[in-house]
């Protein structure tokens, strides 16, 4: 008995050969007891091989029905050998086996410890605080485009998550390490945003910086957006060809001192920058150039579809005012709408398409 009980805990120690013997040896009772069956009892109670299958299963998952059974002594004999002996230990092992499986996996599933299987998802990197995070996600699942789409926080400041959202999920480890983006199939992400770990911390943009090279080195298709929070640090996030980083510490005291001087430009830009509240701030890749009409004359005309156009991007160049502005292929207009819409469709709204 001791060596049964020291064989049984290294198969399940040895899970991958543990399942494959355990399955073999189900396969053998199964098709050992049917085909014993088959020979003794089928031919002459004239039952086929499928009825001899059936008395098999039933008999080593224990339901027994009782609708077939054996009657002669060699039937009996291999029920008591491939059912009683071999089948139904081995198929309480194996159910054992699938037991601990789903236990280990959904486990690892909480504490961030396994492999996510998702695919055109978000990454967030770092955990500076629930409440921020929790605002992140809902304003991700507010835009239309993001609301089914998984999101993947991936950060080693947290065990699990203090939260369940749907279509959340979590893998623990260090921002830094290839093999964490590689668990969270960062190759397949559409698009990822990477946070400061702490704002107190004096290396937190360095830390930010090298984690957007780590992505980028998986996929040089991801739209990575980063915090920084030293101005003064931003060439750490150019020198990774970070798509995008947003000084936020800047834009709260540009915000500040608007908000002094022009009482409700907070609000404004509160109600703007969100997906939840009212009209929001939106941006379109302009496909195709309209040298013949200006930026200025599009954004008249759209006034009367309810949007309103703010900013024309153009390579490092943003244009507030744009009346001589024409359109060119690479542009970047932003404006403010109830809705999404591409420039194709902002041209036909605008009366050129």
């Amino acid at each position: 008995m001791f060596r049964l009980l020291r064989l049984y805990r290294r198969i399940r120690s040895r899970r991958r050969v543990g399942v494959s013997l355990v399955l073999t040896l189900v396969f053998v009772s199964v098709f050992g007891n049917a085909t014993c069956f088959y020979w003794f009892e089928g031919r002459a109670a004239d039952r086929g091989f499928s009825d001899a299958l059936w008395y098999s299963v039933i008999s080593i998952t224990t339901i027994g029905y009782g609708d077939i059974s054996a009657a002669t002594l060699g039937g009996r004999i291999g029920t008591f050998f491939f059912v009683v002996i071999l089948g139904i230990g081995t198929f309480t092992v194996f159910l054992s086996m699938m037991v601990d499986w789903g236990t280990d996996l959904a486990l690892k599933g909480q504490f961030g410890m396994g492999s996510v299987i998702t695919s055109d998802h978000v990454l967030i990197v770092n955990f500076p605080s629930p409440a921020r995070v929790r605002h992140l996600i809902e304003e991700l699942k507010s835009d239309p485009m993001h609301g089914d789409r998984d999101i993947v926080i991936v950060s080693d400041q947290i065990e699990r998550l203090p939260f369940t959202i749907e279509n959340v999920l979590f893998v623990h480890g260090a921002p830094l390490e290839r093999q964490t983006y590689v668990r969270a199939k960062a190759d397949r992400a559409r698009m990822a945003i990477v946070l400061a770990a702490s704002h107190d911390a004096a290396h937190s943009d360095a830390l930010a910086a090298s984690s957007v090279s780590v992505i980028n080195s998986m996929s040089d298709q991801i739209h990575v957006v980063a915090e920084c929070i030293g101005e003064k640090h931003r060439m750490l996030f150019e020198s990774v060809q970070c798509k995008a980083v947003v000084s936020g510490s800047k834009i709260c005291d540009n915000l500040l001192v608007q908000e002094v001087n022009d009482p409700g430009i907070a609000q404004m830009v509160d109600v703007i920058t969100s997906n939840i509240r009212g009209a929001t701030l939106y941006s379109t890749r302009v496909t195709e150039p309209r040298a013949s009409v200006s930026y200025n004359q599009i954004a008249k005309a759209l006034l009367d579809k309810d949007v309103n156009i703010l900013c024309v991007n153009r390579e490092n160049e943003s244009y507030t005012s744009f009346r001589t502005v024409t359109p060119q292929a690479g542009d970047r207009v932003i404006y403010v709408a109830a809705g999404r819409i591409d420039w194709p469709t902002l041209l036909v709204h605008a009366g050129v398409g």
